[in-house]
């Protein structure tokens, strides 16, 4: 998944909980007190100097404790020169929303989905030439011992044609997956059995739930619903499903990703935030066990009501972080992910704050 500059989105984001990345906060000079200085500086624990940052229009990146090696989490903040309802309204069109230099490929799924979501998708080379020979235990792509054979069965490897073939055999296995989580959940996630022991993806999901990460504001709710979906109900909310390739400098990656939209009561609302959109990775090809990233979108009061402060918490596990490898792989990861999310947030807001075509 190109844990691209982009995307770690990413990226690689009550019950409490931490999952990528984004969030803003503008002006210092501003009323003592406000509710995005509150939260920022008291409850999320951002300093004076990120303050002044935010001011100057900078995106700020905070890394956050995490319980084991494996894991990554980030909070995040910038701000938006635009009211909620317009980063809403621009991010529901998602392909237009995060297509750019590090997302080659992107896609969002009808509702019900459809085979044809997924004819623009294409495997990266390096992909295909290594499909051939994945076993379980031993694969560098991340799969079911049930997908590597259909991989080894379906696809006749010694054909020219054999590329189309495996990207056909992804559309089938992609399109299984969204429709069985639509169904049943998150048992319909399985288990990456690439490595030395198959990894249970909903038990990695349900401990990115577990996670004691101050929020901006408690969604109990919210993370029950992603928790249970689609067995229980969220009042208000609208959830769309979308698949990308992402390349943050080591392997391009697909992901398929669960986005649920959760507007929050009031007007307006008593702790300034308008909306939660949770994005909620239900597959990654490369790196990522689970990704889980919450966006906060505030009313900043210290803007006469026009601006949004968006603070994102994202956590992820990942491959490659622990042993004598993770000693290399640890801090290279880390650094291209903040480096990542950086990018993404500047690229969020000039999205959002881009006037439409029909402005003056």
């Amino acid at each position: 998944m190109r844990v691209s500059k982009r995307a770690i989105p990413l990226l690689l984001l009550g019950l409490g909980l931490g999952a990528a990345l984004l969030s803003a906060a503008a002006s210092l000079a501003t009323l003592p007190g406000s509710i995005v200085d509150d939260l920022l500086s008291q409850k999320m624990r951002f300093s004076a100097a990120d303050l002044r940052a935010l001011d100057a229009g900078s995106a700020v990146i905070k890394t956050l404790d995490t319980p084991i090696r494996e894991e990554l989490a980030y909070a995040a903040a910038v701000y938006l020169d635009a009211p909620s309802g317009r980063f809403v309204e621009r991010f529901r069109d998602i392909v237009q929303f995060e297509r750019g230099p590090g997302i080659p490929q992107i896609a969002r799924f009808h509702s019900p989905p459809r085979l044809e979501d997924l004819r623009s998708l294409t495997l990266p080379p390096a992909d295909v030439a290594t499909l051939r020979r994945c076993r379980p235990g031993d694969c560098d792509v991340k799969l079911s011992a049930t997908a590597m054979r259909r991989f080894r069965d379906e696809v006749d490897w010694s054909s020219p044609n054999a590329a189309r073939q495996a990207d056909e055999v992804a559309h089938e296995m992609i399109f299984d997956l969204i429709r069985a989580y639509q169904t049943e959940g998150n048992a319909a996630l399985g288990r990456y059995e690439d490595g030395d022991e198959p990894l249970p993806v909903a038990e990695q999901f349900r401990a990115l739930l577990a996670s004691s990460d101050p929020l901006p504001v408690p969604v109990p709710e919210l993370l029950a619903y992603l928790d249970d979906y689609p067995h229980g109900g969220l009042a208000g909310a609208e959830d769309f499903f979308y698949w990308t390739v992402v390349d943050f400098g080591l392997k391009p990656t697909i992901r398929v990703n669960h986005v649920t939209i959760y507007p929050l009561g009031g007007t307006p609302p008593p702790s300034g935030v308008r909306h939660v959109i949770a994005i909620k990775q239900l597959y990654a090809s490369h790196y990522f066990h689970t990704t889980l990233e919450l966006r906060f979108l505030i009313d900043d009061d210290r803007r006469a009501g026009r601006g949004t402060s968006l603070i994102s918490i994202t956590r992820s596990r990942n491959d490659g972080m622990t042993g004598f490898k993770g000693l290399f792989l640890r801090p290279i990861i880390r650094t291209r992910s903040r480096d990542a999310v950086r990018s993404y947030l500047d690229q969020v807001k000039r999205q959002v704050e881009r006037p439409a075509p029909a402005d003056p």
